[in-house]
């Protein structure tokens, strides 16, 4: 994999810092065993590998990202959510995966990273926002399913994810550090140095996270070009006068480059750098709790090249496009609590992005780093947002919520591309399209009757949301009768959830279920005719496509609204068979209509099951997982959305994996596993087409690793 030494150097810091703290603190570690070996064997029960994330509130789900997980996610923020049900992620490689949600993704599923939300750069999703996200380096994932908040930004119909750090103000001065080395197959190496001092006036945390890996081999031996590096550095001060004040400065930047299945061309960076400060004010009055103050910066550059990280053929030339994207962000919430039983949060908030890009046929001949980046798209969002729970009595709770959204995009484009070698003018350049959106839900939970030690939950939800064209449904593709396609109507959804929760001391578990209705939903739809570019690139845009002859035609990609539904079930459970033996069993489908074509949605995952046998002590465990995947024929081959379009049918599987853990001590834990042990040949249906790239045999699809060993080892204080 080609990369400068500094990079290689760079890279291997955070894993020299893990390993050094690892040895540093070794001599302690075997003063504590003895003294500790008692007390684990009296503590609670802690899953030593996660395999799955259980339901314990109404469509809201929290997890730890630092600790194991199975089967082994990549070192990205998409793949950490595999273990949730409901959750699928659309393989292109070995990193930057685009996660779904009920088979929905894009700016359908929103990311909130410490209250900030970035955008990616490459018109043809190579860097979602999750590229840029490193979930070891946080504290929490937690995930809303469905229409269900108004707090995280507007047009998250599928649900919001939101990466937290937690920190708080301590009684006295203390240090942490939270250290891990992973290795497996096909080279990987993960390093992860999270290390923070904390005082009642003062803290101060550092994090660095790197991540390596060759080309993977799927179950029949075939080599998949996945390759990837990655690493990131962040800093956070934070100053807490008292125990109701905070104000937080932080810092981040992160790099890396990956190799490309899927396309003819990989990622040779990936820079990210971000700034924010955030005010935090608590118990100001007997009406308001809280005020959060926070303001955001983060600058995206990407380069996507044909040489760097693969053979060029010898009749191509080194092409190069350098995207970039500049987001910047305010938001402000307030806490009131007029009442005992009711809190409201208000507050505002504020996002601004431009992208801009150059780009060079050849770049022997012409560098792109001698052009002038050029912008293409400007948005502006503004939004108000309320937010309320009203707790009616001890076992009922109501939650509803409304926002507004005034929206802005400017088109800056003056020509519109065809093709790598073909434009014409655009003929919306330097337009503004301004739409004023709205959101909102209502939930109702009831707390049943249920024996001692247990609880029992129901809940419906009723949401509905009006989502703004992103940057890649009207940037990247045209219109059935327009190359450009700013003036696409907005998507509405108004979606069901109902569900029911129960916890025992035994048994834990919850069914959910959803139906939405979709207007105007933004389908992409691949091989589309439309009339073909006859004349010159200046003459182009006053054309009249209409009155061609119907002969002259070409095929391409295009945007449109059309009427659709989609439906799901989820249920996941575990049973507590004895004191060291434990279930799991997971169940997820999803199906879709596309009512205005007469077909299925396209881009739906198919029905899965996940079943897992688990034995878990003070110091020791293990599990194996069967994940059973149906096969998939309903399809709409050509159409979907900007993450893939459906390309055929696809075939049930069947992986089993097994896991071990050890914990010697509080301190350290040390897990291995066996992902796909059986090393079959599968892919997931939403993965991405293979393309023809020298060296690797084209396949159908991008096609999931084979067998992976994998042994990870984790030190915190």
């Amino acid at each position: 994999m080609h990369q400068s030494n500094n990079t290689k150097i760079f890279l291997k810091k955070p894993l020299s810092l893990a390993l050094a703290a690892c040895c540093t603190f070794s001599a302690h570690l075997a003063a504590e065993e003895s003294e500790e070996s008692e007390s684990l064997k009296d503590s609670d029960m802690e899953q030593m590998v996660v395999t799955g994330v259980k339901t314990e509130l109404p469509l809201n789900l929290v997890t730890d990202p630092k600790k194991p997980r199975q089967p082994l996610p990549a070192n990205d923020g998409a793949d950490y959510l595999k273990t949730i049900p409901g959750f699928s992620v659309v393989r292109k490689g070995g990193t930057s995966g685009d996660p779904m949600l009920r088979g929905m993704g894009g700016s359908r599923l929103g990311m909130v990273v410490d209250g900030e939300t970035m955008a990616g750069g490459c018109p043809s999703r190579m860097d979602p926002p999750t590229a840029y996200i490193f979930p070891e380096a946080m504290d929490e994932i937690e995930v809303i399913k469905g229409p269900q908040s108004v707090l995280y930004g507007p047009g998250n119909s599928a649900g919001v994810v939101v990466f937290n750090q937690q920190q708080e103000r301590p009684t006295e001065s203390d240090w942490n550090m939270h250290a891990s080395l992973l290795g497996a197959s096909a080279e990987r190496r993960d390093g992860l140095f999270d290390i923070s001092y904390s005082s009642p006036q003062f803290s101060i945390r550092s994090s660095s996270t790197s991540a390596s890996a060759d080309d993977y081999e799927d179950g029949d031996g075939n080599e998949v070009n996945s390759s990837y590096e990655r690493w990131s550095s962040q800093v956070n001060l934070a100053w807490t006068p008292s125990d109701d004040t905070r104000v937080e400065f932080d810092t981040a930047f992160s790099d890396g480059e990956a190799a490309y299945a899927d396309r003819g061309v990989d990622g040779s960076k990936f820079a990210r750098e971000s700034h924010k400060a955030k005010y935090f004010r608590s118990n100001i009055t007997s009406w308001l709790d809280s005020i959060e103050l926070q303001a955001y910066y983060n600058y995206i550059d990407h380069i996507m090249d044909n040489y760097s990280l693969r053979e060029l053929s010898s009749t191509a030339t080194p092409m190069v496009m350098n995207l970039d994207s500049e987001t910047t962000g305010f938001k402000m919430a307030l806490v009131f609590t007029p009442m005992d039983d009711v809190e409201l949060t208000s507050g505002i908030d504020a996002r601004e992005n431009r992208h801009t890009g150059r780009s060079t046929m050849n770049q022997s001949t012409m560098d792109y780093r001698d052009m002038e980046r050029e912008a293409d798209a400007e948005f502006n969002q503004l939004g108000l947002f309320s937010e309320v729970s009203w707790q009616v009595a001890a076992n009922q709770r109501w939650i509803a919520g409304a926002r507004m959204d005034d929206w802005e995009v400017k088109d800056l484009r003056d020509e519109v591309a065809l093709s790598m070698m073909s434009s014409v003018d655009n003929p919306t350049a330097g337009e503004t399209r301004s739409e004023l959106l709205s959101s909102g839900f209502l939930r109702y939970e009831y707390g049943l009757e249920s024996g001692p030690n247990s609880s029992a939950t129901l809940f419906a939800g009723l949401g509905y949301t009006e989502r703004f064209p992103d940057y890649w449904e009207i940037f990247s593709y045209e219109t059935a009768d327009s190359y450009s396609a700013l003036d696409i109507e907005s998507e509405k959804t108004t979606q069901l959830d109902i569900g029911y929760i129960y916890r025992g001391e035994k048994l834990s578990a919850s069914v959910s279920g959803f139906v939405n209705q979709i207007d105007d939903y933004l389908m992409i739809e691949t091989d589309y005719e439309k009339a073909a570019v006859m004349s010159s690139m200046d003459s182009m845009g006053s054309m009249n496509m209409d009155g061609m002859d119907s002969s002259d035609t070409r095929t391409t990609s295009i945007v449109r609204n059309i009427q659709a539904r989609s439906w799901g079930l989820e249920f996941d459970s575990s049973y507590q068979l004895n004191e060291q033996w434990r279930t799991e069993f997971t169940v997820t489908s999803v199906r879709g209509a596309n009512e205005t074509d007469g077909t299925t949605l396209a881009q739906l995952p198919p029905l899965e099951g996940r079943l897992g046998l688990y034995y878990e002590q003070a110091q020791w465990s293990a599990g194996v997982l069967w994940r059973a995947i149906a096969s998939q024929d309903r399809v709409d081959i050509g159409k979907g959305n900007i993450v893939g379009q459906d390309i055929g049918a696809t075939d049930s599987a069947n992986v089993v994996s097994i896991n071990a853990g050890w914990k010697p001590s509080k301190s350290v834990l040390v897990t291995t596993g066996i992902d796909n042990l059986f090393d079959e040949t599968y892919a997931e249906h939403i993965s991405r087409s293979g393309a023809n790239i020298i060296g690797f045999d084209q396949l159908t699809r991008v096609n999931e690793p084979g067998r992976t060993f994998w042994l990870k080892a984790i030190y915190r204080i």
